[in-house]
């Protein structure tokens, strides 16, 4: 087992969460995207690594790192450099299609990887799913909607991320947090509930954690504030 697999097990994703919660504190994933086609350019001139140390400091629970290339200018290069700049469990997103690609993230440093049910068939996401679980990672199943939930219940996710954005549109549509408010009730108890995109106030973040998740992920408004520290203190603070 290499130092990567190691730390996937021992700080993992859930126990993130869990450990943030019971501190008192709200949990707050992170997220790094390089560009976006709603946005274009979130990175700037800044390093991951750095950044990944100032989102760390600022109170972050976990990160998370797009590493699809082609829409999001992503790349498992940079989750390496935020895998091995801070203590935090990160999170590979991609459109994960292979064990290869799945094999990878692991590789570069993930603590769990993204799989998204909309651009992912049953038969395929049984198979993502289970290997990423045999390389001690864990799996955050992505939704959007009621039929993408009831197809993601069938692999008996540990997590469940609902998306606020269409991903199939990359994510260019406005978003609204009540998509999180219309599917979190509809979430069993015992999965841990992440409510992503398109939270870019502590009202969004307050209504989403009113709707029954356990975390929530915030990405864009961050990496768009001059003051990271101060921006992620308002998002949690409320």
């Amino acid at each position: 087992m290499n130092s990567n697999q190691q730390k996937s097990i021992d700080v993992s994703f859930s126990t993130a969460i869990i450990c943030a919660r019971k501190n008192g504190k709200l949990p707050v994933i992170t997220d790094i995207k390089p560009t976006s086609p709603r946005d274009g350019d979130l990175l700037g001139q800044r390093k991951p690594s750095d950044l990944a140390c100032g989102l760390a400091k600022a109170g972050a629970c976990a990160l998370s790192v797009v590493t699809e290339s082609k829409n999001f200018g992503g790349s498992n290069d940079i989750l390496r450099q935020v895998a091995d700049a801070v203590p935090l469990p990160v999170l590979a997103k991609d459109f994960f299609k292979t064990r290869e690609q799945v094999r990878a993230a692991a590789d570069a440093g993930a603590s769990a990887i993204l799989l998204i049910m909309a651009t992912t068939p049953d038969p395929l996401a049984l198979q993502l799913y289970q290997a990423a679980q045999d390389l001690g990672m864990e799996v955050n199943v992505e939704i959007h909607s009621e039929d993408e939930l009831e197809r993601a219940l069938k692999l008996n996710p540990t997590i469940i991320g609902i998306n606020n954005r269409d991903i199939l549109q990359l994510e260019t549509d406005a978003g609204d947090v009540r998509i999180t408010e219309k599917l979190a009730p509809l979430v069993p108890d015992s999965i841990i509930t992440i409510s992503e995109s398109s939270l870019r106030t502590a009202d969004d973040i307050k209504r989403a954690m009113q709707a029954g998740v356990d975390a929530v992920l915030v990405g864009t408004a961050v990496l768009q504030s001059s003051d990271l520290h101060a921006c992620l203190k308002k998002l949690m603070d409320g």
